[in-house]
């Protein structure tokens, strides 16, 4: 071969090397894999989550050591815990990425309102399509939240306090109308901490657990009564701790939360399913609508329904699988344990009243003002009991009058009305405007006060 053309080959050979390497380099670095995702661009995840931040860490170590979070570049999550007003907002954005973990109710809500991008990754949707149908939302006919685990809830009880204050131990919720219970107040000890359901996915859920249970009537009067023993806190981590350091006999949790309280009291305080009133709820992740990295978050997702995912969430919080898994038996047979202890949990039931009772809890029992009177009124009749100025019936009795649905002024009409199942439907979608829901609060408050002046009043003159 002359000369000449050797080298003219040798330098399309060159050339031809230069290319492919290139080509290959552009493949890798731009290209993508599975559904789309480009290795070159590194991706922080932005997540809302109800985790508390312990839970936080440990589920973004686990997933950021996977290879799905590898192969769609992400780097790094940041979770984000805000309160349940603030997810709408959020989802649409453009600031965040999607959410992870909290209330059905919510996720229902903002998935009909359009907060949710729809489900679109093909290998996603292959896991989706394992979960059962209950287990997952719709809009439109397009998938736009999916369950990544099953809990139940429950309640933490402290036996180191109850020997303390000699008090029985409950067995369920209604165990707590015992006037022995308050009789701590008498001394300035709450016996119970409980969050506020606008800033606890437990406590709303248990709030309307509690209301199917005992009744419209006699679910009030029991809740009133559990408000007046308790400590009203911001979050279900401040619940959890107060009852596992022993401040407080007994605070609402969902499992995880419990087993946690046992580690962290060294036994002292014991994570238990009230008699009957167990309820079973589920953990949803979604895509906010304007999911800046939509794909890395669907991938996210995918991670959490594989079988890495869900043994990672049996693992940290006792979640049971949503798809069938191998190698988690030890978790089905914790929750064999339930069985025949489960409440049957109406979701339907309490969408159709969620905002009007969270509303009317806030207002009635865990605002600063109702809660100091409720206080007052406890620690009033603690101090009768122990001077023997009033038979436990008739501290009952008082107990039960404290919580009987209000009648207050209608915003809207004026009329005077009863807090009825139907009314509180009748208003629940008004209340998603913060002036209605204003209004409705102040009303509540209102006639609150007015009732527990009265019986305080009644007290003091007995």
């Amino acid at each position: 071969m002359p000369e000449a053309v050797a080298k003219r080959v040798a330098a399309l050979v060159v050339a031809l090397a230069v290319i492919l390497v290139a080509g290959f380099a552009a493949f890798y670095f731009l290209g993508v894999a599975g559904n789309g995702a480009a290795k070159a661009k590194q991706v922080t995840l932005v997540i809302v989550t109800r985790l508390s931040p312990e839970e936080q860490r440990e589920l973004k170590a686990a997933f950021l050591n996977s290879s799905i979070a590898r192969e769609y570049g992400i780097r790094d999550i940041e979770f984000r815990k805000v309160s349940y007003a603030q997810w709408k907002q959020l989802a649409l954005s453009g600031q965040v990425d999607g959410f992870v973990i909290g209330e059905k109710l919510v996720y229902d809500q903002l998935c009909r309102e359009g907060a949710f991008a729809p489900i679109e990754s093909r290998r996603l949707l292959q896991l989706v399509n394992q979960v059962p149908p209950s287990l997952r939302g719709e809009r439109d006919g397009k998938i736009c939240w999916v369950a990544v685990g099953q809990a139940v809830y429950g309640f933490i009880v402290n036996k180191a306090f109850l020997d303390k204050h000699g008090l029985p131990e409950p067995e369920k919720w209604g165990s707590l109308l015992d006037p022995a219970y308050v009789e701590p107040l008498a001394s300035g000890v709450d016996t119970v901490s409980w969050p506020r359901p606008s800033m606890s996915g437990t406590s709303r859920t248990t709030l309307h657990g509690i209301l199917q249970r005992y009744g419209w009537e006699k679910g009030w009067q029991l809740l009133a009564v559990i408000g007046l023993e308790a400590s009203i806190v911001d979050s279900s981590e401040r619940a959890r701790d107060e009852a596992a350091e022993g401040l407080v006999a007994v605070a609402p949790a969902y499992i995880g939360y419990g087993i946690e309280a046992e580690k962290m009291s060294n036994g002292a305080a014991v994570f238990k399913i009230p008699r009957g009133e167990g309820i079973l709820y589920i953990s949803p992740a979604a895509v906010a609508a304007k999911a800046p990295h939509k794909r890395a978050m669907e991938a996210f997702i995918e991670w959490l329904l594989s079988d890495e995912g869900q043994r990672t969430l049996a693992r940290l919080y006792y979640y049971i699988p949503v798809r069938p898994v191998k190698g988690i038996d030890w978790v089905e047979r914790v929750y064999s344990q339930l069985k025949g202890n489960i409440l049957s949990y109406n979701r339907s039931i309490a969408e159709k009243v969620d905002r009007a009772v969270v509303t009317y809890f806030e207002a009635a029992i865990a605002d600063p003002d109702t809660n100091a009177l409720l206080k007052q009124i406890g620690r009033r009749i603690a101090q009768l009991l122990e001077e023997g100025r009033i038979s436990r019936e008739k501290a009952e009795d008082v107990l039960l009058r404290l919580g009987r649905p209000l009648e207050i002024k209608d915003p809207w009409s004026g009329k005077n009305v009863v807090f009825t199942y139907d009314y509180a439907a009748s208003i629940n979608e008004r209340l998603a405007n913060p002036q209605d829901r204003q209004s409705f609060y102040n009303a509540v408050k209102a006639a609150a006060i007015d009732r527990y002046e009265e019986v305080l009043k009644s007290l003091s003159e007995g």
